[in-house]
């Protein structure tokens, strides 16, 4: 029997990740069904996770990135029917009950169509604890966070396939920053929320990111505050001056300025 729940996965290169992460999604509380869009990984993601139930592998003949590679896994999802549809990175791992406690909140809250979690930072190597990230909750929260940065994280969200018929895919053309487009585009005629507790775990990779995909990110954050701009809101106004801050102060000062404050 199909499930109402469809897990959208978007893989390049992954092999040293992806099957821990298919299997805290296959440990679920609750069934749920899996898409995985191979964007043309060195290694075919059949061939590392193998065939499974309930997962669905579509490899693309070439490497489009990760938002091309899932508007593809969208097109099945919604062909398919589902009610609702939840992200998990390639690398992530996510928690037994996190997509039952989703499903519940979506069906208690009908003008909410994206949630997500908190999600818990851990070393790549060693699986050590880093950091949690607690975003807001409540929708009014999450909307004034969005001003400044997206406020759900990307791996922790599900969504309602209808939002997403009808509101659009992912932008393409903000590649390092598609999430954060699709969910201000949600969010101008819907609500958002987060759940209050760590339901993903997010590897950190020791390399951190690089310079140039961290200038791009905040490039493409900036165009898209641009692009949902409320000029009467003073939020507006300050998240864009606070992303336009980030991109022009070197990183190596944004670092001393970090390590001052402790």
């Amino acid at each position: 029997m199909r499930s109402d729940v469809a897990v959208l996965m978007a893989a390049y290169n992954a092999e040293a990740t992806i099957g821990q992460a298919v299997g805290s999604i296959l440990a679920s509380t609750i069934p749920c069904d899996i898409v995985i869009v191979d964007d043309c990984s060195r290694t075919p993601v059949k061939d590392v996770v193998g065939p499974l139930d309930r997962v669905e592998i579509v490899r693309l003949d070439r490497n489009l990135g990760p938002a091309a590679a899932r508007n593809v896994g969208i097109e099945r999802v919604l062909a398919a029917g589902y009610r609702y549809l939840a992200i998990l990175d390639a690398d992530d791992v996510t928690y037994p009950e996190r997509f039952a406690k989703q499903v519940a909140f979506l069906d208690a809250h009908p003008q909410v169509v994206a949630v997500g979690t908190w999600e818990r930072f851990v070393d790549e190597n060693t699986g050590e604890t880093l950091f949690h990230h607690t975003p807001p909750c409540a929708p009014d929260e999450v909307r004034n966070r969005m001003f400044f940065n997206c406020a759900l994280a990307h791996s922790t969200v599900m969504m309602r396939v209808s939002a997403i018929g009808e509101m659009g895919r992912y932008a393409p053309e903000y590649p390092a920053a598609e999430d954060y487009e699709l969910l201000r585009r949600l969010g101008t005629r819907y609500e958002l929320a987060n759940l209050p507790e760590c339901l993903v775990d997010y590897r950190l990779s020791s390399q951190g990111i690089s310079l140039q995909r961290r200038r791009r990110q905040l490039l493409d954050r900036m165009r898209i505050q641009l692009k949902y701009f409320s000029p009467l809101n003073w939020r507006a106004w300050a998240g864009f001056s606070r992303t336009l801050a980030l991109f022009l102060v070197p990183l190596p000062i944004l670092t001393a300025l970090k390590m001052l404050r402790g």
